[in-house]
């Protein structure tokens, strides 16, 4: 009788378990928009035919900004460049504090400008990329520092109210362990922007609501946690014709 109980218990953990996974595949059913969105590659994932989904091209640069950065900047959002609809373009920025004059960072959110962060040291968190003596990969600590503190930069230096700063991207694309993502939506961020997928798979936007398939991302970590309503805005690699040079860019909608 015992063993009869504690078959039938197996059994039943079975069956939980497998219920429970079928509930992690993100489907039509489970994941519903606006709060949800599957990753879904090289298909339309509305209800919209193809020619009426409107085409958006994110326009974003990551680093400091200054008097040295801010000139050739300043030529790209020239008024003269506009959007069909004939208003201005705009782009986002991912701002880090390496010799970053906050003043201008104000300047570009005051001119309708989106102002996103990297961390604020822009330091290698996964490798030693810059040959540094005491370099050490960073702690789960670390990231949290990082993050807090650019956060703060932005809103005491650049009087941007923190409801403003909605999207983060690590630094030179390293993904360690997923350690940011935790942050990030601690500190009320709506997506993040740090994901590399090959070209050959065209990634639209997506929640981390649930698990997806990594085989095409190139910076993804294993250990990848589900975290819901925040949304991932995916880069591709960009190869030139010749093969020479090798660029990112953020999807194309």
């Amino acid at each position: 009788m015992i063993f009869l109980h504690l078959l039938l218990s197996f059994f039943c953990f079975l069956t939980l378990t497998s219920v429970f996974c079928i509930d992690k595949i993100c489907n039509k059913n489970n994941c519903q928009l606006p709060y949800c969105q599957c990753a879904v590659s090289n298909s339309n994932p509305t209800s919209l035919d193809i020619t009426d989904i409107p085409q958006l091209v994110l326009l974003t640069f990551v680093g400091n900004l200054n008097k040295y950065t801010f000139d050739p900047i300043r030529s790209i959002l020239n008024p003269t460049n506009r959007n069909p609809n004939e208003c201005p373009i705009s782009s986002t920025f991912f701002v880090n504090d390496n010799y970053t004059e906050y003043c201008l960072v104000q300047r570009l959110f005051d001119n309708h400008n989106e102002i996103a962060m990297t961390t604020s040291s822009n330091k290698c968190p996964l490798t030693n990329c810059y040959d540094e003596n005491n370099w050490r990969r960073w702690s789960d600590n670390d990231w949290k520092r990082e993050i807090k503190q650019q956060r703060l930069n932005l809103i005491e230096q650049s009087k941007i109210h923190q409801s403003h700063i909605k999207g983060f991207r690590v630094p030179h694309l390293q993904i360690d362990d997923n350690k940011h993502f935790e942050h990030i939506r601690n500190f009320h961020f709506h997506y993040d922007s740090s994901m590399l997928f090959k070209s050959s798979n065209f990634i639209w936007p997506f929640t981390l609501n649930y698990s997806f398939n990594q085989t095409d991302c190139i910076n993804c970590d294993d250990s990848y946690q589900t975290i819901e309503t925040l949304w991932q805005f995916p880069l591709h690699e960009w190869i030139y014709p010749n093969g020479d040079f090798i660029f990112f860019f953020v999807n194309f909608l």
